[in-house]
């Protein structure tokens, strides 16, 4: 998928705060601004549902093929590529946020911590600090990422403490459970997407049952179907439809994952050619994209843009493709109608912006730093925007600028030592009582 500008698989190394340094995971994440969008979206009503004031709550995609989707302690929230992909409507995607928004609003992250010092298992616990739709009924082995490891937890134990703790954990699946109907509800929607969740889980359950006795005696995933389908058949909600544009959309935005993410076989079962849809054209362009088929998606893509003109993700996908085949000049004209038709978008501003670097004109390059101080200006958690405008300041000479927004990305990613380093070399560049050499001696009392 190219280089900087990859909007799909633009994978990064994510250590998650709450877990012990021992045990601290990697996992792959995907950085989508269709995706992120979407999920976005979808989360909002149901977090207001929920009485949660975060609107900002951080919501990751995994690279994982599986359907799970879980959340940790700070409060963000991890959903597998997979989840979206196997979800047949966007009301069970919903179900699944829902679900997890019902964990969040419960206090079921800090009770499990709880729950683990009570049973003197802390340390073991402390690998286990997300909760997913799949933990009490799912998994395969403890080599991988988060996900795995809730599952494989809750499958792996054998003792009667940990049995006692499963009970524990078992009953707040069943509350999360429940406050997801609740939330559905609340927002107007239908408990279907729930009971179609809690199927799959129980299909995956009786699948893995034969390796655990405790499963074998405790259908976790039978239990919660039943209490859902009970509550569920109350809800005014039960027979309500989604909304044609969700649809739209998730249909979208899965023939984009299944498009990067797929074998090219599989791609072309789901859309076969005889598929005349925008969504299964998009799926099969990205498809030839990736496997090398460079002009020929682009003449695709162009011509998606010209059926689709104010999708603004197929203008992004089009400048993609224009700038990781060497024409950055194109990819900026592209790129400037994907932001002006969603302005409030980063994502899509920082890959104009990285387009506008490459194009090595001064002019584009000026207005890429504009670009991205504005990203910078609302997102300064993010160390990806300094890191580009380093490089931009770079190609104009500006050593100075380059160093402090070098040190920013440093102090962002936790390299508090490197940033240091580069604040002092910034300082040796800048004007003295400017705000930018301001900013580095802030950086320099920091670390």
């Amino acid at each position: 998928m190219g280089r900087t500008l990859s909007t799909i698989l633009l994978c990064i190394a994510l250590t998650l705060a709450p877990i012990g340094a021992a045990h601290a995971a990697l996992l792959k994440l995907i950085t989508d601004a269709e995706t992120e969008a979407m999920l976005r979206d979808f989360t909002a009503p149901l977090l207001k549902a929920a009485g949660i004031q975060k609107k900002n709550l951080p919501i990751y995609i995994v690279n994982d093929r599986r359907f799970n989707a879980f959340v940790i302690e700070s409060g963000a929230m991890f959903v597998n590529y997979g989840t979206i992909l196997e979800s047949q409507t966007p009301n069970a995607l919903k179900a699944v946020i829902a679900h997890e928004v019902g964990h969040l609003a419960g206090g079921h992250l800090q009770r499990l911590r709880e729950q683990s010092e009570v049973q003197g298992q802390l340390t073991a616990i402390s690998t286990v600090l997300g909760i997913g739709v799949l933990a009490a009924a799912a998994g395969r082995d403890t080599n991988g990422d988060i996900g795995r490891m809730v599952s494989a937890f809750i499958l792996g134990t054998a003792s009667v403490g940990q049995n006692a703790f499963l009970a524990y954990r078992r009953s707040e699946e069943s509350a999360a459970d429940a406050a997801a109907l609740k939330y559905l509800e609340r927002t107007k929607q239908s408990p279907d997407g729930m009971i179609d969740v809690l199927d799959t889980l129980q299909r995956n359950q009786s699948i893995r049952a034969a390796a655990s006795a405790y499963l074998r005696t405790h259908p976790l995933a039978e239990d919660r179907l039943s209490q859902v389908q009970n509550k569920a058949a109350t809800s005014p909600f039960r027979n309500k439809r989604d909304n044609p544009k969700d649809v739209r959309r998730m249909d979208f935005v899965k023939a984009k994952l299944m498009g990067f993410l797929e074998r090219s076989h599989s791609v072309l079962n789901r859309y076969p050619n005889s598929d005349k849809s925008l969504a299964a054209r998009y799926a099969r362009t990205i498809a030839g994209y990736r496997a090398g088929a460079g002009n020929a998606a682009i003449k695709q893509m162009s011509a998606l843009v010209k059926a689709a003109p104010k999708n603004q993700y197929f203008h992004e996908m089009l400048g993609q493709m224009y700038f990781e085949t060497g024409n950055p000049n194109k990819a900026v004209i592209s790129l400037k109608r994907a932001v002006s038709l969603s302005p409030n978008e980063p994502e899509l501003r920082l890959i104009y912006a990285v387009a506008l670097a490459d194009t090595d004109k001064r002019a584009n390059i000026e207005e890429a730093i504009g670009q991205l101080r504005r990203i910078s200006a609302t997102s300064r958690k993010s160390p990806r925007p300094f890191s580009i405008l380093a490089r931009a300041y770079a190609k104009l000479g500006d050593k100075g600028q380059a160093d402090l927004a070098a040190a920013e990305a440093a102090l962002l990613n936790g390299e508090t030592k490197l940033a240091r380093g580069l604040a002092k070399k910034a300082q040796q560049n800048l004007v003295k009582g400017t705000p930018a050499w301001l900013r580095s001696d802030d950086i320099l009392s920091l670390t």
